[in-house]
């Protein structure tokens, strides 16, 4: 057995950020687990290449239960297996979210210390933003914020042409005074090159000698004695100890796989897959949420897509300009946030932009250049439950979406599909927008429309709230990220958020390991200023 002071499971886009918090105090030892391996991969590295992980080493791979919801469906769920975690498979847009999400986590979700003033300073603490400043960016810290190196000519189109539609405005800042609006996103990459949670935060201080990062270390459950977690046991049965933390990492579908391998979740659920309760807990598991969305594809006349991007001399450029050209592409390049439900307090849809054919997680593809515009319901309030199929912890865990369970939902997914049309049918877009390839022209009505919703729909990879913070009788975690009924445990990813963001994912749950490294270590700011009008 080895001694540490902190185990942190799961080196993604929290673990890493707490990896580098934790060891800062030399007088620390810090263990940091990751099940997958390196994450130097020319397909991690290249920002275009980002889906040509799936279903490889990279990826978890994870296949969802059939939803009914759904015609029965299974869906596809890659999730990151190297350094970096999904951090290093998303499509590296930088986005936070709404004032409202965070306002809400607080004042009714049982998130005390969690308002978007609170969290403001936080956000910026990590945020090293090429183009942007005060009082709503950072500049100084680690993770590489930027504006995209290389953009086709039909997202500054569809900006234009959803600026219209949508009636919103244009906006060079998702996360500034206001989300409403259509605009080019920024990036997480530096150098044309993906920066990822591992580039940000791990891979500059992996040579501190009181940390220690391990790979190919699946962790089997986490060690509880006398009420405590006192460290964790692997796969081959070798125990690691922690003296004072044990912080899971590992995200939305493993961290609550984790708990309950460990006797702490559902007691009925765990009895029934062989695991003696330690701690009743019903929510470990439950409330997951994901952002539902519907992909339509157009044939695009001119070649102004990434449909070539696989050409050699797009390979060279990148190689021989250091990081320039079609392949610092992240597809969603641009997006528009609109409000679809006449009373929505804040931006419900999120339509993504992309100059390529991206339809089935990109494993369907289509012979000529096409775009894809896609709506996506950012503010779901259907939940879906992670499970366990058995207490081996090589089972990948039973995922239940429960997608567009209610009447609400469909409705205005329906409504989304047709202003992602108008959308591009209004120049300058309608210039550049042939055929309607996905769902096709002959899908018109509202039933038909429903229909095609029901057999193509996907998510956005922003699985979250399977271990939620919330009030005694609603959550996993306390507002400091701690375990409850379990000492010296906490849990610090998406899994933790009290209700998916209005936004991506990635630099919240970044957000969440710097806080549980202030909760660690004692260290929590002052909340910020108001800063003004409502982002």
């Amino acid at each position: 057995m080895a001694e540490h002071d902190y185990v942190v499971v799961g080196a993604g886009s929290a673990g890493c950020v707490l990896a580098n918090r934790l060891s800062a105090d030399p007088s620390v030892r810090v263990l940091l687990l990751e099940a997958g391996g390196s994450d130097r991969n020319m397909n991690v590295r290249i920002p275009i290449g980002f889906a040509k992980q799936f279903r490889t080493d990279l990826d978890w791979a994870y296949t969802a239960e059939p939803d009914s919801n759904l015609i029965g469906r299974s869906m596809f769920l890659p999730r990151g297996r190297c350094l970096g975690g999904s951090s290093s498979m998303n499509a590296m847009i930088y986005m936070r979210g709404h004032r409202h999400d965070y306002d809400t986590w607080a004042s009714e979700l049982g998130a005390p210390g969690w308002s978007y003033d609170e969290v403001l300073p936080v956000f910026k603490r990590s945020e090293a933003n090429t183009r942007l400043g005060e009082p709503y960016h950072g500049r100084d810290g680690e993770l590489a914020v930027t504006d995209p190196v290389w953009v086709s000519k039909l997202a500054q189109r569809f900006v234009a042409a959803a600026s219209q539609a949508a009636g919103v405005p244009v906006t060079d800042d998702f996360n500034g005074a206001e989300q409403d609006g259509a605009g080019v996103v920024q990036v997480t990459q530096r150098r044309g090159r993906r920066w990822s949670a591992a580039d940000a935060f791990l891979h500059p201080v992996r040579e501190r000698p009181n940390l220690e990062v391990r790979t190919g270390a699946q962790v089997r459950r986490v060690v509880v004695e006398g009420g405590r977690a006192t460290g964790v046991q692997m796969l081959d049965g070798a125990v690691e100890r922690a003296r004072r933390e044990v912080v899971v990492c590992a995200g939305a579908y493993n961290s609550p796989q984790l708990l309950m391998l460990s006797g702490i979740g559902p007691a009925d659920h765990l009895r029934d897959t062989g695991i003696e309760p330690l701690v009743d807990h019903p929510h470990v598991g439950a409330h997951l949420q994901d952002h539902p969305m519907a992909t339509l594809t157009f044939q695009c006349p001119e070649a102004l897509t990434l449909f070539d991007a696989t050409h050699p001399r797009y390979l060279a450029e990148y190689l021989l300009r250091r990081g320039r050209g079609k392949l610092t592409s992240n597809v969603g390049e641009a997006g528009c946030f609109v409000r679809i439900a006449p009373d929505a307090p804040a931006p419900d849809f999120y339509v993504y932009f992309g100059p390529a054919y991206y339809f089935d997680n990109g494993f369907r593809t289509y012979p000529g250049h096409a775009f894809t515009i896609a709506p996506s319901l950012v503010r779901p309030r259907s939940e879906g439950a992670v499970r366990l199929r058995s207490a081996d912890p090589r089972d990948p865990p039973a995922i239940h979406l429960n997608f567009l369970s209610t009447r609400e939902e469909m409705d205005s997914m329906v409504a989304a599909v047709r202003l992602a049309r108008e959308i591009a049918g209004t120049a300058p877009l309608s210039h550049s927008a042939g055929t309607n390839i996905d769902p096709g022209p002959g899908v018109a009505s509202d039933e038909q429309l429903e229909a095609w919703v029901r057999a193509e729909a996907q998510h956005v990879y922003h699985a979250a709230c399977t271990c939620r913070m919330g009030p005694e009788d609603g959550g996993v975690l306390d507002e400091q990220l701690r375990v409850r009924g379990v000492d010296g445990l906490r849990v610090a990813d998406a899994s933790s958020f009290p209700r998916v963001p209005g936004g991506n994912t990635n630099a919240p749950a970044i957000m969440v390991g710097e806080r549980a490294a202030d909760f660690i270590l004692g260290n929590v700011p002052a909340p910020a200023q108001p800063a003004g009008a409502t982002p």
